[in-house]
């Protein structure tokens, strides 16, 4: 059986305003999906009993959660619509209802039940004007509810802020919701970033930008081959996984730099360049007050690394100071750097890095045990994999993703500029750097 119960909420204010910079990126990248842009909803299940989270849980516990979250969190009573003179406007409501999905099921299918609702809440794209941002869904056994549900839309927060939204779901869940006011809400950075103050920092920014782009090639790939055709591949790596730790901890740098570096090199000389410019992901969650705040932060950082005829070994280096760089001067107005990319020209920003992992920017010294024989008796544990992609925002992207005890790097490529032979090229070679410069280093220090 299946039950939908409204649930009120009101929170401390309401309003509207333009989107914030990091609002405007997510919301540019749901457009470039449609109709796929479902494909960016985030969801999660929480097995209450089985996790530890509480016991012989009543309704009413889920429901004074998402009226709590709701209250807390202004990103998740936001609305976008579209205004033909201004653009995107987030509107944000003080107060509303929101709908909890029920759905009873014996014990030995709660599970079972709470994955299927976990997809069905998940696999519509929002509707973004008229529809909360947020889906909410129990599964119930008896009295009891075993498995709370929630799905959320990409325009609520980026994998940053979500980790704060699940932290304040569970604890609530468990009875003890946070009395600690919440990090800067959307709307508010949206209202600095249109202040004079945030126009200066966006102003210094682009000046970065645009500095680094007048003085780098204008193409990196050649003229496409035909209509774009996608591809994405992923190739796992065990022994990449070890030379990347043995080589963070040699240099004193972050694994994400040790694989930018890798990524670098590979690029340059596969498109016959002296640097690689790449965009990456960059959270901005270091900056004061967007360290928990549950809303979209993340911005392209402009990030070029000189390669020149240098082998790995001296790049890693020069990409962790190029990736501070991109840090420091990824918070901009993105309709600004559009009108300096458009003045400038032909500027080539079709290569994107993202490290999806959460803790890639902090030091490691996890290469303890590391030998040469490990490394190459993980070798035949490496795996390439391909899956036809309809439709991408970027002729590259190299995703590193959370695979613990692997090398786990995706590559969304156009074929008609990087067809496949290049793809696997690409990511073989970013592994054949890592492992033979860490066989190196473990040869020297033998």
């Amino acid at each position: 059986m299946t039950e939908r119960i409204p649930i009120g909420f009101t929170g401390a204010r309401g309003g509207e305003c333009g989107l914030s910079w990091g609002q405007i990126a997510i919301w540019r990248a749901i457009q470039r999906l449609v109709p796929d842009d479902a494909s960016l909803n985030m969801s999660w299940v929480t097995a209450l009993e089985d996790e530890g989270i509480s016991f012989d849980t009543p309704l009413p516990r889920i429901t004074d959660t998402v009226a709590f979250i709701m209250a807390r969190h202004e990103s998740l009573r936001t609305r976008v619509r579209v205004d033909e003179v201004h653009g995107p406007r987030q509107m944000v409501a003080q107060d509303g209802i929101i709908e909890l999905e029920v759905i009873d099921a014996g014990r030995d299918e709660a599970g079972v039940a709470a994955r299927e609702l976990q997809r069905r809440l998940t696999e519509p794209a929002f509707d973004y004007p008229n529809e909360w941002p947020l889906r909410v869904g129990a599964v119930r056994v008896g009295d009891v509810v075993t498995h709370a549900v929630f799905a959320i839309c990409h325009l609520v927060t980026d994998r940053g802020g979500l980790t704060a939204l699940v932290r304040d779901v569970l604890d609530s869940l468990a009875g003890r919701p946070t009395l600690d006011p919440p990090d800067r809400q959307p709307y508010d950075q949206a209202l600095y970033q249109q202040s004079d103050a945030g126009r200066r920092q966006s102003e210094k920014a682009l000046r970065y930008w645009e500095r680094r782009m007048r003085a780098v090639a204008h193409s990196r790939f050649g003229e496409p081959a035909g209509e774009p055709r996608f591809v994405s591949a992923t190739l796992s790596s065990p022994a990449g996984d070890q030379a990347v730790s043995l080589l963070a901890d040699r240099e004193r740098v972050s694994t994400s730099a040790v694989i930018l570096a890798a990524a670098a090199v590979q690029l340059a000389r596969q498109t016959g360049t002296r640097e690689a410019v790449l965009q990456i992901i960059v959270s901005n969650r270091f900056r004061p007050g967007l360290a928990d705040s549950v809303g979209p932060a993340s911005q392209d950082g402009l990030c070029v690394i000189e390669v020149g005829d240098d082998e790995l070994g001296p790049v890693i280096g020069r990409a962790m100071q190029a990736s501070i760089q991109a840090y420091l001067h990824a918070q901009y107005d993105p309709v600004a750097l559009d009108t300096l990319v458009a003045r400038l020209g032909d500027v080539d920003l079709s290569c994107s890095f993202n490290d999806r992992r959460f803790d890639a920017q902090t030091p490691v010294s996890a290469a303890v045990g590391v030998t040469a024989d490990a490394v190459r008796a993980a070798l035949p544990r490496t795996t390439l994999t391909w899956e036809p992609v309809e439709h991408y925002g970027a002729r590259y992207f190299l995703h590193v993703n959370a695979v613990p005890g692997a090398l786990d790097l995706t590559l969304f490529a156009d074929t008609s500029v990087f067809d496949h032979a290049q793809v696997e090229a690409h990511l073989r070679g970013i592994e054949t750097l890592l492992v033979a410069e860490a066989l190196g280093a473990l040869t020297v220090a033998a």
